[in-house]
């Protein structure tokens, strides 16, 4: 007959291996939502570069229609002399800080996609050390519990016979 806590030891590594295991499946799925997460802060940070972007054109333009207005006023030639050098240097200033919003935009994107596949990867890594931790956990136990003569077909009941 087979010893009933060799069974009962047997059952519980099986138990405890199978806990490791959906350990590992939810350490993988944890990550998978992180990155889901993470792709979608960094899309709303992306979104509000580019509407930086928009708000840098908006003002250029303002800019650029203020001088031209004043000019117009004061009954100069927009297109010519201080005028123009005001209004190039208005769409440079105005050129430069929307290429830093596109700048901001295309690493708030980079950014997003790194961090999503950092977390896609350790997910990849939860579930293959889960499964890995589960069979090595579960051929320990059964070691262990094979030394101690669980697994004999006569168990030692702790007699010595003198020879």
């Amino acid at each position: 007959m087979a010893n009933p806590w060799a069974i009962i030891a047997v059952v519980a590594s099986v138990g405890k291996a199978y806990g490791t295991y959906m350990g590992g499946m939810a350490q993988k799925a944890y990550y998978d939502a992180q990155a889901d997460v993470a792709l979608l802060q960094y899309k709303e940070k992306r979104i509000s570069a580019k509407e930086d972007g928009v708000k840098v054109l908006e003002e250029t333009n303002k800019a650029l229609g203020s001088i031209i207005a004043k000019g117009a006023a004061g009954g100069l030639m927009t297109n010519e002399g201080s005028m123009l050098t005001a209004q190039m240097v208005t769409l440079r200033e105005g050129t430069e800080d929307y290429n830093i919003a596109l700048i901001n935009q295309e690493l708030m994107k980079n950014l997003g996609l790194l961090e999503f596949k950092n977390f896609k990867q350790a997910g990849k890594y939860a579930k293959k050390f889960g499964i890995l931790n589960a069979i090595t956990g579960l051929g320990t136990d059964i070691g262990t519990i094979g030394t101690t003569g669980a697994f004999d077909k006569t168990p030692d009941k702790g007699l010595k016979v003198a020879p």
